[in-house]
């Protein structure tokens, strides 16, 4: 029997969940104040942390300076442009001292903020935590930096540089190596099919009454809690594995779980949790990737079969997403249009890599790789203005009443590729 009840069954219900996740979201909000104001009682303040990453720029004035990335143990990212010829590696530990006038609330709220910095000292880290030590087994197995980073992003959500982004970027396969809600559903059907295997056997002979679905599934979801740990609570992942507990649990009691209540509740209630999570890009693209999934799942699901949707829904995602990943991404080619058969090789090609991985043969698709990578297209820089975006967010939230809207949806996101027949 398919579950039919709905998530919120009365008025009542709605509004004692809302007072909730808003009581919770004013409590973090004055924590964080308290944090902020003893942040800002110092003229300069020690920030101690990891180089996560280095983007070598140019001022105005000609000049070469970089663009440093530590984050400390905390999960704060601070961003400082140094100009000095100090040598800077990622991963390094190192000490700033900052210059506290320059950070307003929001910046701090954020989790991610730019300062001025003086360089106290640095030094090389020790690979003592298990991401290090699993990264350096994957960068082990490639000679070329390019597919060294594009696993430590695949794999562990590692920064990527400049350069391997811009790629990323013409490809338009960003959503493919940003580890999310797509990867999840890869990694939970692997685990299911494999761990399916042995568990079966073992029912079969020695507890029958158990349901196997519920115990693998239970199982499955403490291996990603792992790893989603292990990852350092990646945002657009840490929203798919909470939105993919809450699913298990309320489609096993029969709740309606496919549907925007279910959306819109974990996402308020982590934001209420973790209140960066509203200036995180990629948490907010993750949630409106599963919205339009849902806006197409509610109008047009019943009117193909499975396979026909897993391949309309990668064609619709990617013009319904344009409009807004092109407000925070401006780079738009011709090239972007691989991302739909990418989308769906990758089903098959994330497990193959992580098995490849395990035996120590991940260089065996490098060249292949490196060749897709160096593919050159025509692009240009774009953005969408942020009026267009706000009428947008406004016409994708009447899809959800109504599919008259999805039509004009998907025509601005095509809209767009018309700037590159000039």
């Amino acid at each position: 029997m398919k579950p039919h009840l709905p998530l919120f069954q009365r008025r009542f219900e709605i509004s004692a969940a809302a007072v909730f996740i808003f009581v919770i979201f004013c409590a973090n909000i004055t924590f964080k104040y308290v944090d902020f104001l003893k942040f800002k009682s110092y003229t300069w303040a020690t920030f101690r942390g990891e180089i996560i990453n280095i983007i070598p720029l140019s001022a105005k004035d000609g000049r070469s300076y970089r663009r440093v990335y530590i984050k400390n143990d905390d999960g704060i990212t601070l961003a400082i442009a140094y100009f000095a010829k100090d040598e800077f590696k990622k991963n390094m530990r190192a000490g700033f001292r900052v210059k506290t006038e320059e950070v307003g609330f929001l910046s701090f709220l954020e989790r991610r903020f730019y300062a001025q910095g003086v360089l106290v000292w640095a030094n090389e880290a020790k690979e003592d935590k298990l991401r290090d030590r699993i990264f350096h087994l994957i960068a082990s197995q490639h000679n070329e930096n390019l597919t060294k980073e594009l696993f430590g992003a695949l794999f562990l959500a590692l920064p990527i540089s400049k350069e391997l982004r811009d790629e990323v970027q013409i490809l338009g396969s960003a959503h493919i190596i940003a580890i999310s809600g797509f990867h999840l559903g890869i990694i939970f059907g692997f685990l299911y099919a494999v761990l399916g295997f042995f568990y079966r056997f073992f029912q079969n002979r020695y507890f029958p009454y158990r349901n196997a679905r519920w115990d693998i599934s239970l199982i499955i979801f403490a291996i990603l809690g792992v790893y989603l740990w292990l990852i350092d609570m990646t945002p657009s992942f840490l929203r798919s594995y909470v939105m993919g507990a809450a699913a298990f649990l309320f489609l096993w009691r029969g709740i309606n779980a496919l549907n925007f209540d279910v959306l819109f509740l974990c996402a308020a209630f982590l934001i209420s949790l973790f209140p960066h999570l509203a200036f995180n890009v990629g948490f907010i693209l993750s949630c409106f990737g599963v919205f339009f999934i849902f806006v197409y799942v509610r109008h047009f699901a019943d009117k193909f079969k499975v396979w026909q949707s897993a391949v309309i829904i990668n064609f619709w995602l990617f013009f319904a997403m344009n409009p807004l990943v092109h407000y925070w991404f401006g780079t738009l080619s011709f090239a972007q249009f691989a991302c739909i058969p990418l989308s769906l090789l990758f089903v098959v090609f994330y497990p193959v890599e992580v098995i490849l991985h395990v035996i120590g043969q991940g260089a065996m698709l490098d060249s292949f790789i490196i060749k897709l990578l160096s593919l050159k297209s025509q692009s240009i820089d774009i953005k969408t203005p942020l009026w267009l975006l706000v009428c947008y967010i406004a016409c994708s939230f009447g899809a959800m009443r109504s599919k008259v809207f999805m039509l004009p949806l998907a025509v601005l996101g095509g809209g767009f590729f018309l700037f590159l027949m000039d």
